[in-house]
């Protein structure tokens, strides 16, 4: 028995000092937190405006390794989705919401609004620039509902709702326009100035309130800010406006500045419609090769972004599906015995097959340019279609209406004071051009198009949900 109480007692000496031990190197590893959130947010966003991207994910991934040691959630979930952030704007959709994802797992286990305001503000941006739209505006709302909740409101709320404004812009336009006095009225700085005045110029087409919000932007702009992303915007704004005005010298001017500010702060996303501005600005000073070189790099850089953004659209259906069974998953074990659990099976079954034809349907409507007519008119006259349409022929029109007579006949029944140019635009819609593509082909700004669009949806009484390709295909 002494033998036993000697050895047990040397055990829970043993267990002991392991305790200290443990304890101390714990002791070890307690972190600063408020040095890490003014790291997470302040240094961060001074290394984001100024387009370090390598030092700001170098410094992310420290902190995240921080706050892994320290048991610091909040710290781990808010760099990650400052990551997420960083790839978005590098063009790298796919990782970017990988992060959201590994954000997220963090932040449901949290009860914090700012980070719930965030993670949902950063899944609307990237999935609307990878083209899902109604996902987009979902999330978005969920945004401002958080930000709504916290004490400090100001730029995060207001970048909330101007980011409203952008993806319901091209639809409902008064609306849009509240969003951005919204947004301003929170955070009055040089880039919402900037913001509104673009838009004035671009959907009220009201060059005083243009020009008033953009000279706004340049006299708000803090030195700070010089050299930053932000900086490039409102000169690429203010180019716009020149451009507007038939200044072009002066806008080529504005545009490779911003152009210059872009490259530096490796705001990739931003730069192929920016260089099909300076292409239209080079067309109508009549020169033509710097107008090829513009337009190559626009249409080299767009079929990068656009690689990544499939990808990113293939993750974030993905999720979408798997989250679908879950909740049907969830649905079947609430019933109780085996025949319910077995009709709870047929159902989710039926439920998942569903979903996976619509979303697959979704996929292959927004992939390549398809032959939608087929079943209508031969791919002989489809080509002959998208090779006028491409060359801008003034053919094109009268040839679409002999090959295809059906859907101007449909479109016309719905409005008959549709103009000529009108009817041109809902037929390159049905050949499965993009918006960029029609602006190329008919030498106006990727803008025009946008507004023609909104203006061709109220004419038609389309609602901003209805994708117009398929509604179009569909007469």
């Amino acid at each position: 028995m002494n033998c036993n109480g000697d050895i047990y007692l040397k055990n829970r000496r043993i267990l002991l000092y392991l305790f200290i031990a443990i304890f101390f190197c714990s002791c070890g590893k307690k972190i600063n937190t408020q040095e890490i959130d003014n790291a997470l947010l302040k240094k961060n966003e001074k290394l984001r405006l100024e387009g370090k991207d390598t030092e700001l994910i170098a410094l992310n991934k420290e902190i995240i390794r921080q706050s892994k040691d320290g048991g610091y959630s909040k710290g781990e979930a808010l760099a990650y989705i400052n990551l997420a952030n960083t790839y978005g704007m590098m063009g790298n959709y796919k990782t970017s919401h990988e992060y959201l994802k590994s954000a997220e797992k963090i932040i449901t286990r949290l009860n914090d609004n700012f980070l719930y305001a965030k993670l949902y503000h950063e899944y609307g941006q990237i999935n609307y620039v990878t083209g899902l739209v109604n996902t987009a505006l979902s999330y978005n709302a969920k945004a401002i509902h958080y930000g709504k909740q916290l004490d400090e409101k100001g730029w995060l709320l207001g970048n909330m709702y101007e980011q409203r404004a952008d993806f319901i812009s091209s639809a409902y336009k008064d609306s849009a326009l509240i969003y951005r006095h919204r947004g301003f009225s929170l955070d009055p700085s040089a880039i919402n100035a900037s913001l509104l005045g673009n838009y004035h110029l671009q959907q009220t087409q009201n060059l005083d309130s243009a020009t008033f919000y953009n000279n706004k932007a340049l006299s708000l702009l803090k030195d700070i800010e010089v050299g930053t992303v932000r900086q490039g915007i409102i000169y690429y704004f203010y180019a716009d406006l020149l451009s507007e005005k038939k200044e072009f010298e002066k806008a080529l001017d504005f545009y490779k500045k911003a152009a210059d500010i872009l490259v530096k702060t490796k705001r990739i996303n931003k730069l192929p419609e920016l260089y099909r501005q300076i292409a239209f600005v080079y067309r109508n000073l009549n020169d033509k090769n710097r107008e090829d070189t513009y337009t190559s790099k626009a249409e080299e850089l767009d079929q990068k972004l656009k690689a990544s953004g499939n990808e990113a659209i293939d993750f974030s259906l993905s999720e979408i599906i798997e989250q679908q069974d879950k909740k049907n998953t969830n649905l079947i074990f609430i019933f109780i015995g085996v025949p319910a659990l077995i009709a709870g099976c047929i159902l989710f079954l039926f439920i998942r097959n569903k979903k996976h034809k619509k979303e697959n349907n979704k996929l292959e409507k927004s992939s390549t340019i398809p032959f939608p007519s087929k079943e209508r008119i031969s791919k002989e006259d489809f080509t002959e279609l998208l090779d006028l349409a491409k060359s801008n022929d003034l053919k094109f029109i009268k040839r679409f209406e002999e090959i295809n007579p059906t859907l101007f006949q449909n479109i016309l029944k719905i409005n008959p004071q549709l103009t000529k140019s009108e009817l041109s635009l809902c037929a390159m819609i049905w050949l499965g051009f993009s918006s960029k593509d029609i602006a190329d082909f008919t030498f106006i700004q990727h803008r025009s198009v946008q507004t023609k669009k909104g203006r061709l949806r109220k004419k038609l009484n389309i609602s901003s949900e209805t994708d117009l390709y398929s509604f179009f295909t569909s007469m």
